[in-house]
């Protein structure tokens, strides 16, 4: 299954609409060609006056507050920023309309009896104050807008904004995020054949889906704390005929049973987590993983121990202004490290980039395996 895959909760944007979406990808896409030339700006006008602050530190802070403090980088932020609101603008007048329709549909969903899969909503669980307050991505709501028991609103948005986002960001479209990290579980463990699979943080389930789709004997679980995300993804994995139970539940304290899944992953989620929760992620995946089980954990491959202090400010921008609480504790966080500390030995796992088919995007993976017996 290809990403940004076709099925019918999508909306149809009528001709103007579709105009603006269009302006507005060229818009980003011209706007990402000035940010990937800024080095010339920093080059030009920053590099000097900092060279002779102290590696470390020091220097990545005097060269993030010169960078964000020059006219001209002013200038590229702002213009992303502002691609980032007209796409938002754009999604909205297709996704607003299509609310009411959206919430019959998932009305009809819940009285069918051939649903391939089921969603679980907890109202007791407890949802982060600062996702309540911050818009990542600035998608209009939050994550956690939810309209009431029927609302899809957020998950449409989520899935709307992601399509137009990544083909801002030329990333291509013959294969998912799900489908790069199956085709790596086949080359790095060929026979393995999950039985019982579980997707963490998954948002909408665009990656849940594949993993079901890809082992249509296997029973596939999915886990997020935003209720109109996981009524979305219900529907958008019936109408793709993929069985997956979607639950309301935190990734740090589940309530699935000890050494209940053969394969646990997570999809660009981690840096949607603070360091405690990524942490918890970790210890959880171990609780809940059987003995000869497998972990991979994905996401951008974003690491600022490979960075030098003008990428660490320059990547730094999504933090700042695009409502990505923890961005950068990710980019400094070790899973190698997690993984140790969870329990898992990371001598034979696997750590670092992994190319899409298409060559257009590498991700990040971390990857291990619980040794056959607990002891």
């Amino acid at each position: 299954m290809a990403r940004n895959a076709q099925h019918d909760l999508l909306t149809q944007p009528a001709g103007d609409i579709a105009a603006r979406q269009r302006y507005v990808l060229a818009f980003k896409k011209r706007v990402e060609q000035m940010r990937r030339k800024a080095r010339v700006i920093y080059d030009k006008r920053i590099a000097s006056d900092v060279a002779s602050q102290p590696e470390g530190d020091v220097r990545d802070n005097a060269v993030l507050n010169a960078l964000y403090k020059d006219d001209l980088y002013q200038t590229i932020c702002t213009l992303k920023l502002t691609g980032q609101e007209l796409m938002w603008s754009a999604i909205a007048d297709t996704v607003e309309p299509s609310a009411e329709n959206l919430s019959l549909r998932f009305d009809a969903l819940t009285k069918s009896k051939s649903n391939l899969g089921s969603v679980t909503l907890d109202p007791a669980l407890e949802l982060p104050e600062e996702l309540k307050k911050v818009h990542i991505h600035l998608q209009p709501g939050g994550y956690l807008r939810d309209e009431g028991p029927s609302d899809l609103l957020a998950g449409a948005y989520y899935e709307e904004g992601g399509a137009l986002y990544s083909r801002g960001q030329n990333v291509g479209t013959r294969e998912s995020k799900a489908e790069c990290m199956i085709r790596f579980l086949g080359e790095w463990k060929p026979d393995f054949k999950p039985a019982r699979i579980l997707d963490m943080a998954c948002s909408v389930g665009a990656s849940s889906v594949p993993y079901a789709l890809t082992f249509p004997d296997a029973e596939v679980h999915a886990i997020d704390i935003a209720p109109s995300m996981l009524r979305y993804g219900h529907a958008r994995a019936e109408a793709l005929g993929a069985s997956v139970h979607f639950h309301q539940m935190d990734v740090a304290q589940t309530k699935f049973e000890d050494n209940s899944f053969d394969l646990i992953v997570s999809h660009n989620a981690m840096h949607e987590m603070s360091t405690e929760t990524q942490k918890a992620m970790f210890k959880e995946s171990w609780r809940l993983l059987k003995p000869g089980g497998i972990c991979v954990h994905q996401d951008v491959p974003l690491r600022f121990s490979e960075l030098d202090s003008y990428e660490k400010a320059e990547r730094s921008f999504d933090k700042w202004f695009n409502g990505e609480l923890y961005w950068t504790d990710y980019a400094q966080n070790n899973c190698k490290d997690m993984f140790d500390a969870a329990g898992f030995d990371t001598s034979k796992g696997y750590f670092g980039s992994f190319e899409q088919a298409d060559k257009t995007m590498k991700w990040y993976l971390a990857a291990v395996e619980k040794p056959a017996t607990d002891g």
